[in-house]
């Protein structure tokens, strides 16, 4: 018995069951690099007219349009070559935004996630909110500019930013309150007195979906990066500061205030500490060469790739501090494997190994550490991916089912 004949007979409701059948044929489509009208039959278990009169509808909304056959295609209808259908990518397109203490940056993508442009600004870390958030407006407006796309067909935007976030609240700062008083979460200066998702949103002309920053670089390691393969996921973002974020059966885990993994804040870790002494020894190999501020970690780096003592120590610690804030979330959640990144991943086997020897010593079992492949672009693709979640939810989501 074919899917449609089963619904019908539960629901009894033939419009439900319509839009039900049309959001299994537009997922399939979506799932598939094209497909025939007979695939698209076996792939929802509907009758031959029902999926006649979907592939119809599917054109007419221009979600899906007619492809030329796979190379490797020998299917055969009639005597003929059967017709082949895609899923047009191009129905819609995606932007994440990425704004950080110095930079803001913005990619836009198509509905299949292909990255259509870029576009980064270096920002001081001393700027204020508004003015941020401007500059992020412009980066973005510039970036679909430079994709050749009119803001009209901008269906999906979400923004990843640095501090612990509130579901419904935007940025949050735990201080202010009656718990945490003595924990210290970092939020971009003068986010936690603004309107974060508004203003953007003013600025863009669109809904704007908010997230954490390192969650959102967690969900681009599994989606495109050194996780793909894995369900599990320890995310340890090592840059200007440092910051974790946990993937569960494939999905970040916010927890209930979206506060999920913020174990930096704890003062026993010495996250803070460790980058704090990082800094001070970039910002002074900086001031040898009167090179300005904002690459402190890649001094460190250079300088301890030519064994430069005081570098090199500097540079285990922040390693091996590091490493126990991990080994604390893979103790919880037992994870497949851990994921170095952020800026500090770049420096190679230098962060990575004592990274994974202090790991090794505080965890029950082995677990495997790779390092990030996604470099500087981790969080404007988690928001990209981020926003295409929330539009395919949209098209495929059926009320009332």
């Amino acid at each position: 018995m074919s899917s449609d004949e089963k619904s019908g007979g539960r629901l009894g409701d033939p419009s439900l069951l319509r839009r039900l059948n049309f959001s299994a044929a537009l997922s399939a489509f979506v799932e598939a690099p094209s497909l025939t009208l007979r695939e698209l039959r076996h792939a929802i278990g509907v009758s031959r007219p029902t999926a006649e009169d979907l592939l119809a509808e599917l054109l007419a909304e221009e979600r899906v349009e007619e492809t030329a056959p796979p190379r490797t295609s020998s299917s055969r209808a009639a005597g003929r070559p059967a017709r082949h259908f895609r899923f047009r990518a191009e129905s819609g397109y995606v932007s994440g935004i990425d704004i950080g203490a110095h930079k803001s940056m913005a990619v836009v993508t198509d509905l299949r996630g292909n990255t259509l442009a870029s576009r980064r600004v270096e920002l001081s870390p001393d700027l204020p909110a508004t003015d941020r958030l401007q500059a992020a407006i412009d980066t973005t407006l510039a970036c679909w500019a430079d994709a050749g796309l009119d803001p009209a067909v901008i269906t999906g935007v979400a923004c990843g930013i640095t501090g612990a976030l509130r579901a419904a609240e935007g940025v949050s700062d735990v201080r202010v309150g009656p718990y945490g008083s003595g924990l210290a979460p970092y939020s971009l200066p003068g986010f936690t007195e603004v309107d974060v998702p508004q203003l953007l949103s003013d600025g863009l002309g669109k809904p704007v979906a908010v997230a954490n920053d390192v969650k959102l670089a967690a969900l681009a390691e599994h989606w495109k990066g050194a996780a793909q393969k894995h369900r599990d996921i320890v995310y340890m973002f090592a840059g200007h500061r440092a910051g974790s974020g946990v993937v569960i059966d494939g999905h970040v885990h916010q927890g209930r205030h979206g506060a999920a993994g913020e174990i930096g804040v704890l003062p026993m870790l010495g996250w803070a500490e460790a980058v704090e002494r990082l800094h001070a020894r970039g910002a002074a190999l900086a001031a040898e060469v009167g090179a300005p501020s904002g690459q402190e970690g890649e001094f460190v780096i250079a300088s301890a790739a030519l064994q430069d003592p005081e570098s090199l120590a500097v540079l285990i610690e922040f390693a091996e501090v590091l490493a126990r804030g991990a080994a604390v979330l893979a103790l919880a959640i037992d994870p497949e494997v851990v994921v170095l990144g952020g800026g500090m991943s770049r420096g190679g086997a230098i962060i990575a190994e004592p990274f994974r020897r202090e790991l090794a010593k505080l965890t029950l079992l082995p677990v495997d550490v790779v390092t990030s492949t996604m470099g500087a672009d981790s969080v404007a693709l988690g928001a990209a991916k981020m926003a295409l979640d929330e539009v395919f939810a949209g098209l495929l989501t059926v009320p009332g089912a």
